[in-house]
């Protein structure tokens, strides 16, 4: 089996993930592919110029590394798909949207999940509780669900669907994994604080978030979050001209929902304009003049990266509670199906 991390050596990025290159070599060799593109996030682009090397050398192929950002599989780069035969895109996995020529190269983490699964039982309070994790982890899930039962916990892992490949596997749009499940609780295996929370708020139960990294285990607690979102939403109230964001990436493009916002901002009296745009940058809505947004693009713009923008961003439930189509109470997690 081909691997990345241990071809290119410990300084390509690599360290710590594996990488399996097999299918990508195979393919790109069967179809006669000339030049294979390249597309990372930001916390594995070190590690494209050795891999570049690497395909070139067995395959012979010419390689062009994407140097824009990438935020997830929702984020493929069409422009360079158009220019390869080939268009491998790493760590993450398919969401079923994009290109034929696209190939999904998940970088799985190897952390071994027994202790930070033992320590997180002493805090789990169910007897059953709803197993999550991402793309990293999620070929572990099994070590996951032994480790509970060895602790005397079941554990449930809801069915995969949709944009989700993997049982269990939540993403940072998308929680149907959890909802799925009737549990008292939750535990999710991986690293940040966005995933637990999305999970937390899209079901309203408790949710344990076990680090396998640094192996810190902690309760979430959805008390900042809400009381930094209410107060985006009462900022957002003294605006009079709204941009509507509606996002180029093909995993992120919802049209109906922006023209939908569009219509309910203008039933209210505001002015509502529809901004089509790539990356989402602070400059960019202050030159347009915007007093504040409400973003039909990834969560993340408004939920993660709000310390960013010097005008309120909201995600399109959030701006319904603001033009009272639902009331605070019935707060809800923006997910893209």
């Amino acid at each position: 089996m081909a691997r990345a991390h241990s071809t290119a050596g410990s300084s390509s990025g690599f360290s710590g993930y594996d990488l399996d290159l097999d299918k990508a070599i195979d393919l790109i060799q069967k179809r006669g592919g000339r030049r294979v593109g390249v597309q990372a996030p930001e916390g594995l682009k070190r590690a494209t110029p050795a891999l570049a090397q690497l395909i070139e050398e067995k395959t012979g192929a010419e390689v062009i590394i994407s140097g824009d950002p990438c935020f997830g599989a929702c984020d493929v780069d069409m422009q360079l798909c158009q220019e390869v035969d080939l268009m491998l895109h790493l760590g993450h996995s398919d969401i079923g949207i994009g290109p034929d020529n696209v190939i999904f190269l998940e970088a799985r983490m190897k952390e071994d999940l027994r202790d930070v699964v033992d320590k997180a039982a002493n805090v789990l309070k169910a007897k059953r509780v709803g197993v999550t994790t991402t793309t990293q982890h999620v070929h572990k899930i099994d070590q996951v669900l032994e480790g509970l039962k060895k602790n005397g916990i079941q554990g449930a892992i809801g069915p995969a669907g949709g944009r989700v490949k993997y049982p269990g596997q939540v993403l940072g749009c998308s929680y149907s994994t959890a909802r799925a499940l009737d549990v008292e609780e939750y535990l999710f295996i991986g690293t940040g604080q966005f995933h637990p929370l999305g999970i937390a708020l899209a079901t309203g139960k408790r949710v344990v978030t076990a680090d396998p990294v640094t192996g810190e285990v902690a309760e979430i607690d959805t008390d900042p979050m809400l009381r930094r979102r209410f107060g985006a939403i009462s900022r957002a109230g003294e605006a009079k001209r709204f941009a509507v964001l509606l996002s180029k990436k093909p995993g992120q493009k919802r049209m109906a929902l922006a023209l939908r916002l569009k219509a309910l901002g203008e039933a209210r009296g505001l002015e509502m304009f529809l901004v089509y745009l790539d990356n989402i940058e602070p400059d960019r809505l202050l030159n347009l003049g915007a007093e504040a947004a409400v973003s039909t693009a990834c969560p993340r713009v408004a939920l993660d990266d709000a310390a960013k923008y010097r005008i309120p961003i909201l995600t399109p439930p959030e701006f319904e509670v603001l033009v009272g189509e639902r009331e605070w109470e019935e707060y809800e997690f923006d997910e893209i199906e």
